[in-house]
């Protein structure tokens, strides 16, 4: 008689604002995954169309966290914190996996002993085409033993659950945007490796509605300049943060919005005392494996 296989506890961590129509479909796929042992944990961001209750009421098995504030990110901490899994599935609430997707994850876990976190391919759910987030690679047919990454699309995702405990989870100042580079910077520097698998297909579902263009602008220029002067060299942060400006400068002109490109340099500037107080430049060694 053939021994059981022990099947590791996995921990699908997710959060929502304002989606309840695509979250209903996302969670109805994660119904049909194959694995047979996981959790799924959701924090929801103050939502007020009604997500929470559709959740609470048509999804039992999720452990639903109310939150009485959008707290961007941060939603990701806190579930983090109260997963109990050995890995940690993470998706966006318009994203989700193909049915064997996290018996696949399961599986580059167990044979990669130093994976610390993985990024899956992205298709866009309605257009069918590959999100090619890799900074480099567009193979879509990689090796079994993935392509080193130095970040991860977050929206299709898996870390491995100690590996988070031990470096931190996403910054909380950054509220949206940049945070996997963040997060995927310190579990490389703490000697992980981070991956990109091709055969793990991930499908997202894209949706804009309330999420506006100059919010984008803003937390994603604002937190790439902090990102650069809390793990970079100081000439390289400097020499990055220059080209921000100039970029932000141009279109700023270009595009005759002076607030929406400016405000997040000076706020990144204005903040960067903070930013300084808790630099921790990455290992020398390390820094191919992050710059792209």
């Amino acid at each position: 008689m053939e021994p059981v296989r022990e099947f590791p506890l996995v921990s699908v961590v997710m959060i929502n604002w304002n989606r309840k129509e695509i979250l209903r479909h996302v969670l109805t796929t994660l119904v049909r995954q194959t694995y047979p042992n996981y959790e799924v944990v959701l924090c929801d961001n103050h939502s007020t169309d009604g997500a929470p209750d559709m959740v609470e009421q048509e999804f039992p098995f999720v452990r639903l966290i109310r939150l009485h504030d959008n707290l961007g990110i941060t939603g990701y901490n806190i579930a983090f914190s109260r997963s109990t899994g050995d890995i940690v599935v993470i998706l966006d609430n318009d994203s989700f996996l193909e049915d064997e997707g996290i018996a696949k994850i399961v599986k580059k876990f167990e044979a990669y002993e130093n994976l610390g976190a993985l990024g899956c391919k992205v298709y866009n759910y309605y257009s069918g085409r590959i999100h090619h987030w890799h900074p480099s690679a567009r193979d879509e047919n990689g090796p079994a033993e993935g392509i080193h990454a130095p970040l991860f699309n977050g929206c299709a995702a898996a870390a491995r659950s100690h590996v988070l405990r031990e470096v931190g989870f996403y910054p909380d100042e950054f509220f949206l945007y940049e945070n996997e580079r963040d997060l995927c910077t310190r579990i490389i520097n703490a000697g992980y490796d981070v991956r990109y698998f091709t055969d793990i297909t991930g499908y997202h579902m894209v949706s804009e509605e309330g999420r506006s263009s100059e919010r984008l602008i803003y937390y994603s220029r604002r937190n790439l300049i902090w990102y650069f002067w809390k793990y970079l060299p100081i000439h390289t942060a400097f020499w990055k943060t220059s080209l921000i400006t100039a970029s932000s400068v141009w279109w700023a002109i270009k595009n005759r919005q002076l607030r929406a490109y400016m405000r997040p340099v000076l706020h990144a500037v204005a903040g960067l005392p903070h930013v300084l107080r808790t630099r921790t430049p990455v290992k020398k060694e390390l820094l191919s494996k992050i710059l792209y």
